[in-house]
């Protein structure tokens, strides 16, 4: 089981932080009505820390009434899918491709992102042969949890009918680690 963002492309890409501080702000902005930037800052970060995940955050951020606008997971997908720029960030890499191909395991992505977004990052990254659509699981797979909750490992191993003895997980995260142990 793989994690995606910072896992699978290197953190130097900067495509983290282009997805996290531009274009998560800009869809606060026009999609749920922020009128300042900052105000958007303020909240995604707040309930990032919370919940490690932009569309965890809001979901529950919109259930506590904390959103200007109704938040609906799939259209922070759709935004991310439309809006994040994966051509210049993210790069095909043939050595890393090659040496996933070589392991005799089966492959599932498991990102805290919206699946569309994990979907589309992958084909970025030329990596689609490795993780076909229906390996690849987004945080909306797993809701009302996500990474580092066991409730979404479990979730994610039922899904792929796994068990954790027979898992191996692959993330840049220590937290994410300990709780998939």
């Amino acid at each position: 089981i793989f994690d995606l963002d910072d896992t699978l492309y290197p953190q130097s890409s900067g495509f983290s932080d282009h997805r996290n501080r531009e274009v998560a702000i800009n869809f606060m902005c026009e999609k749920l009505g922020f009128e300042s930037r900052q105000a958007a800052i303020d909240l995604r970060n707040e309930y990032f820390r919370k919940y490690h995940s932009t569309l965890k955050g809001l979901t529950v951020a919109g259930q506590e009434g904390k959103l200007p606008k109704p938040f609906r997971e799939e259209d922070l997908g759709d935004y991310f899918t439309e809006n994040c720029n994966f051509e210049k960030f993210l790069k095909p890499n043939p050595h890393l491709a090659q040496q996933l191909k070589q392991l005799p395991l089966r492959k599932i992505l498991f990102t805290n992102g919206p699946r569309r977004y994990g979907i589309r990052c992958i084909q970025a990254l030329g990596l689609s042969e490795i993780f076909p659509e229906d390996h690849i699981v987004g945080v909306e797979n797993v809701m009302p949890y996500c990474k580092p909750d066991p409730e979404a490992f479990t979730a994610i191993l039922a899904r792929a009918q796994l068990f954790s003895h027979r898992a191996i997980m692959v993330e840049d995260s220590m937290k994410n680690i300990r709780t998939a142990h």
